[in-house]
């Protein structure tokens, strides 16, 4: 790739010029294939404590939006039967999710 900078009538490089060069060098990286950004890929540890903590989290909002409508609704003890399923059935899918990209080198981008 060859440098080119073109003087202004100031003497300074002209902006334009630095801006074609950048988007040379931007379409140069992006033709290179995907790039996830020098991390290195997910371990086997890592990936179980990301799925144990999700599948965690989604059940203790569930039954803590199960609690809130028994205490507001009075249907105790429905609504925290009923969120215990909600946030379990979340909490597999997103852990369905975050196992599927595992046979193709690690997680789906946005999973």
């Amino acid at each position: 790739m060859i440098a080119r900078f073109e003087m202004s009538e100031g003497g300074q490089p002209d902006p334009l010029a630095r801006l074609g060069e950048r988007l040379d060098r931007a379409r140069s990286e992006q033709n290179r294939g995907p790039s996830n950004g020098g991390e290195p890929p997910p371990s086997g540890l890592g990936l179980g404590f990301r799925i144990g903590i999700e599948l965690l989290a989604s059940l203790l909002v569930g039954l803590a939006l199960g609690w809130v409508a028994d205490r507001f609704l009075g249907t105790r003890p429905w609504g925290l039967v009923l969120g215990f399923f909600i946030g379990s059935a979340a909490g597999i899918m997103n852990a369905f999710r975050a196992a599927q990209g595992l046979g193709r080198g690690g997680p789906r981008p946005g999973a």
